[in-house]
């Protein structure tokens, strides 16, 4: 799915691709950047949380899953 953040650190409109894959038996969504660069995050307890050892600011991280579950309403 197609969604669109506002980076907090930087404030600019980013374009991502959120796409729903399994990472080590875990459900969640691989979040792919406009260049091609990618990561793994799933929702845990309620937070989302990176689970492929990539570095996300965690204000960045809210936004991006709060545009997901923007999505499933």
């Amino acid at each position: 799915m197609k969604i669109t953040v506002k980076d907090p650190a930087t404030g600019q409109i980013v374009p991502l691709e959120a796409k729903p894959e399994r990472y080590h038996n875990e459900q969640g969504y691989r979040i792919i950047y406009p260049n091609g660069s990618h990561f793994f995050i799933s929702n845990k307890l309620g937070t989302w949380r990176p689970a492929d050892d990539h570095h996300v600011e965690p204000d960045l991280l809210i936004e991006i899953g709060l545009a997901i579950e923007q999505q499933h309403v």
